[in-house]
């Protein structure tokens, strides 16, 4: 696949931003969709060095396909990298503020592209969570696979827990039924392009968004507490872990393989070197021993996921826990001020 102008959601963030920088590097030119003008500017010395590769399109709402078509105006935009997606936080209503923003957000990426013919492709990062059943992600020896989302016992109407113990469970919910909303939009739809979605397990990594020595976000700081926690404590997210140079790996690698005609939506799933809790604590207090950790075992069997039609697919070979693990520690050390500083 040769350079190409790639229309892309969610490049301010963790995973999108390091999928800009790939394939910035790869020498694609990008057309980068913002919700707000003022973030510009930040994108724009973020990737300084590749100026000339960068436009941008203001798309205040991206549940308005007139919007995302529109932004593709006067361009031959070829492929589409949705990233963006509505993050788990401190909303409490699960309709309008998990459900609405990521069912409405794909369908409307979608059908913007249908009525655009040079679009080739549309390639979505979704999650290992539309592929599970909601609320068990924790299940010990849980078994992952492609294809299992029609199947999951999800409805709109599900009851969840009140307050914080809610919040990850209604954005599971959200993630199986957003992915659940592709699959029957193209078979309802039939489009010119394919579509490829990426499900990836829980992602770590140097984060290009992370500014000075706050503390980081996402499964970042995830991995961060629970490593602190005070004995006794149980890891946030099991060690299922993915590096997310190894998720833009699989995103860009999404663009331009070729696929079977039988599958309306292809799944690919990312998931890096198997680990445990007992490892990563073992590899931790060996190597940053300026973290204080204080997780202690025993810690149950982390879920596993069947990668190997990303694997053959795509030729990737997952970074290793040391690597995954490592590259964490290692920007929080630079932050401090080298090796020694506490990282947390």
């Amino acid at each position: 696949m040769g350079p190409s102008l790639i229309f892309v959601t969610g490049g301010t963030g963790f995973i999108g931003s390091r999928v800009v920088l790939d394939a910035l590097k790869a020498g694609h030119r990008l057309r980068l969709s913002v919700r707000r003008g003022t973030q510009v500017e930040e994108l724009k010395a973020r990737f300084s060095q590749y100026a000339s590769q960068l436009e941008f399109s203001v798309v205040p709402n991206l549940s308005d396909a007139n919007a995302i078509r529109a932004a593709f105006a006067g361009s031959d935009v070829e492929y589409i990298l949705h990233i963006a997606s509505p993050m788990p936080g401190k909303a409490d209503d699960f309709k309008t503020e998990y459900l609405e923003p990521a069912v409405q957000g794909t369908e409307a990426i979608l059908t913007a592209a249908a009525a655009t013919p040079s679009i080739k492709r549309v390639v979505i990062t979704s999650s290992v969570l539309s592929l599970l059943p909601v609320g068990e992600t924790n299940r010990p020896g849980l078994k992952v696979k492609t294809g299992a989302n029609p199947s999951i016992p999800v409805n709109e109407d599900m009851a969840f827990p009140e307050g914080p113990a809610g919040y990850g469970v209604k954005y599971a919910a959200s993630k199986v039924l957003a992915h659940r909303a592709t699959i029957n939009w193209v078979a309802a739809h039939k489009p010119h392009f394919s579509v490829v979605t990426v499900h990836p397990t829980f992602v770590l990594g140097r984060d290009l968004t992370q500014r000075g020595a706050d503390s980081p976000n996402g499964i970042n700081a995830y991995l961060l507490k629970s490593l602190t926690n005070p004995p006794g404590g149980k890891p946030i997210v099991p060690a299922s872990f993915v590096d997310v140079r190894d998720v833009s790996l699989v995103v860009l690698k999404s663009l331009d393989v070729e696929l079977s005609k039988e599958e309306l939506v292809t799944e690919y799933l990312a998931v890096g070197g198997p680990t445990t809790y007992d490892e990563v604590v073992r590899f931790v207090k060996n190597k940053y021993p300026e973290v204080d950790v204080k997780l202690e075992g025993p810690f149950d069997v982390p879920l596993t996921a069947d990668t190997i039609q990303t694997e053959k697919a795509l030729g990737i070979k997952w970074r290793g826990i040391e690597e995954i693990i490592g590259s964490v520690l290692d920007q929080q050390r630079e932050l401090r001020g080298g090796e020694g500083k506490t990282v947390l």
